[in-house]
């Protein structure tokens, strides 16, 4: 599919989901208006009932105008359910100028695409997001989300390629009323899903009436990645995004394969980990990284595809026709060249986060590997 053709579906394809998401939110809330209107109604009725004696009904329709106001209140929690925020380490402009002044660099060749905030996330993984400055309304803003390991992995020219395809979404899908078109879609969804978790009978309904618009939105995240590529390999070259793509997913690989298997198999032995995770990660990545082990390993696992909205690695090289090399060692990477003097806090404040979210689970089996040690002594 030539970058016309694919661009024409994808804007037909956005349009038409814009549209089911307007109307279903619309919906959503014509019916949580109508369930207000009803279970004061009935309230009202109650109050009038119990006033002219006649308690019986008085109470029925007290308590059928609760349940209606109940139900009122839950679809209220579903549909105006704020988009949230980014999760990770706020790094300001003062704090990382040329960390900045490369983004705007790189944003400058997408017509002054401009990135207000950037986070410093636990992930290998960049990522731009678009949310109006109060969940639901207000000043569209626009954060990028940079992971520590990603910092680690990349060079300079390999973060400006991975810079460029985030940019291509803003710059071909995300600018001016599209970015709030995509807004109304996100929308739409997180309703459907809290509505799916809170009402278990009607749920299943709007889960089935809303499969259509779910397989749709798969296959519109799919031709939006493919154009994004095709927009960044046109500005910073085929060679150097498809060996970005490649050395990235190689060392997700290692990451997850190799680095914190290390660090979780500690949990059996010690009550604490040995290691900070993210305080060490950068000379874990250089001492054990062996692009020979990764490479093969990365192309045939078929990244990205097991969530039905990305292409995978082997998809997005075959569309960039490009088959590249793993290099040996990133020389001179992100983290040393821009977070140097931050690097210090900024792995404190992940490992304090990763270390609260597994501090249970890393006890738990801290606790059952010790008690079988002593079973076995005994």
């Amino acid at each position: 599919m030539d970058g016309y053709t694919q661009s024409k579906q994808r804007a037909r394809l956005a349009r038409r989901l814009t549209l089911r998401a307007a109307l279903g939110l619309f919906a959503l809330l014509l019916f949580l208006g109508s369930a207000l209107c009803a279970a004061l109604f009935m309230l009202w009725l109650g109050l009038g009932q119990g006033f002219s004696g006649q308690w019986l009904a008085a109470v029925a329709w007290m308590v059928v105008g609760g349940l209606t106001a109940w139900i009122a209140l839950r679809m209220g929690t579903c549909l105006f359910a704020p988009n949230p925020p980014p999760v990770g380490v706020l790094l300001s402009r003062e704090l990382a100028p040329s960390l900045y002044a490369l983004v705007d660099r790189v944003g400058s060749d997408f017509g002054g695409v401009r990135v207000d905030v950037i986070w410093i996330t636990g992930d290998i993984n960049a990522a731009v997001l678009q949310r109006p400055r109060h969940g639901l309304c207000g000043r569209m803003e626009t954060h990028l989300l940079i992971g520590l390991p990603l910092t680690h992995s990349v060079s300079e020219r390999q973060l400006g390629a991975i810079l460029a395809h985030e940019f291509g979404h803003l710059a071909c899908q995300r600018r001016a009323l599209a970015a709030w078109g995509c807004h109304l879609r996100a929308w739409w969804f997180r309703a459907i899903d809290h509505c799916i978790e809170r009402f278990p009978l009607g749920g299943a309904l709007l889960d089935r009436l809303t499969l259509d618009d779910v397989i749709q939105a798969q296959a519109l995240s799919r031709i939006e990645e493919f154009e994004a590529d095709r927009v960044a390999a046109d500005s910073v070259g085929a060679s150097l995004l498809a060996q970005t793509l490649l050395e990235v997913a190689a060392r997700e690989r290692f990451l997850r394969c190799d680095y914190w298997v290390k660090v979780m198999a500690q949990c059996a032995e010690l009550p604490r980990p040995s290691v900070r995770p993210y305080r060490d990660m950068g000379l874990g990545m250089v001492a054990g990284f062996l692009p020979s082990d990764q490479r093969g390993g990365c192309l045939g696992e078929d990244c990205g595809a097991e969530d039905g909205l990305h292409p995978s690695l082997i998809e997005r090289l075959g569309a960039l026709r490009e088959m590249p090399a793993l290099e040996t060692l990133v020389e001179d990477s992100v983290a040393e060249r821009h977070l140097g003097p931050m690097l210090p806090r900024l792995a404190w404040e992940l490992d304090r986060a990763w270390w609260s979210v597994t501090r249970g689970e890393w006890r738990q089996v801290y606790r059952r590997s010790r008690t079988r040690r002593v079973r076995s002594v005994a």
